[in-house]
């Protein structure tokens, strides 16, 4: 520090402050203070505004990415949800068009079992016999043969859900019954 010949030595004992006492053009000349400077509070408020603008800019950076982090995981809890429920409608639509498809193949057999019942039908048998150049049986050439009186002939079989139609169950128990009573020797 240089000392000019206005500096004042005030002190005591053996430390000494040199206190500058500048004239009044070099204290105006080299005034200091920043709130007189107006391209010193330009500056100042262009770097206090770049500050905030830096402060907003991260503060929107960082809500955009935790919205969208929580637009994704939202997401994929909701598709967690909706998953399995489109797998089980899609399963209960395949189990539906089987049941439509098992009942189809059902009403085929009910027809193609009415085509043959109708085909055995003894008038008709013979009417084609007869179409075909045959002739009817003579007294001695036919056979009678006893039918019992529960005899019956089925033309339409009704089935439960399991496919398995009254009548059968019902001869398959009986069979079972007979088996089981007949090998109790």
């Amino acid at each position: 520090m240089t000392v000019n010949d206005n500096a004042v030595l005030k002190g005591t004992g053996t430390y000494f402050t040199v206190v500058d006492d500048p004239d009044f053009e070099s204290a105006v000349l080299n005034l200091s203070d920043s709130h007189f400077d107006i391209s010193a509070d330009a500056d100042l408020e262009s770097k206090l505004a770049m500050k905030k603008i830096r402060k907003a800019t991260r503060h929107r950076v960082f809500e955009t990415v935790v919205c969208i982090g929580l637009i994704v995981l939202v997401g994929f809890f909701v598709w967690l949800l909706i998953y399995p429920q489109m797998e089980l409608s899609e399963m209960a639509r395949d189990n539906s068009d089987l049941k439509d498809e098992i009942s189809i193949l059902r009403k085929n057999i009910l027809d193609s079992e009415e085509d043959v019942n109708g085909i055995t039908d003894m008038e008709t048998v013979r009417a084609q016999a007869l179409a075909m150049g045959m002739q009817d049986p003579n007294a001695n050439q036919v056979v009678t043969i006893p039918v019992p009186d529960g005899d019956k002939l089925a033309t339409v079989v009704i089935y439960d859900e399991y496919g398995i139609s009254e009548d059968a169950y019902n001869r398959a128990v009986n069979n079972l019954e007979e088996y089981y009573i007949g090998n109790q020797d």
